[in-house]
């Protein structure tokens, strides 16, 4: 069954909605454990399009100890 352009449209939307919201709770994760956050780290949080990423990542601070343990860029595909 083909879809229509509105429901693609829509179903884009839905995943913008999901990695933006992503991206908002990583970055609330991070202040939360390591207070200050540079630019460049929210710069590249930002820059992530990949929401299983952004499930890693978010995963990653949680049992981090240091900012600078974390690799922030995604591995190429």
């Amino acid at each position: 069954m083909f879809q229509s352009m509105a429901e693609v449209t829509f179903q884009q939307g839905i995943e913008q909605g999901e990695t933006r919201a992503k991206r908002i709770a990583l970055l609330k994760l991070l202040q939360h454990q390591f207070q200050d956050v540079p630019e460049a780290v929210i710069t590249q949080i930002h820059a992530i399009r990949s929401p299983v990423y952004l499930d890693t990542l978010f995963e990653k601070v949680l049992t981090a100890a240091r900012l600078e343990d974390i690799e922030w860029q995604a591995p190429e595909a």
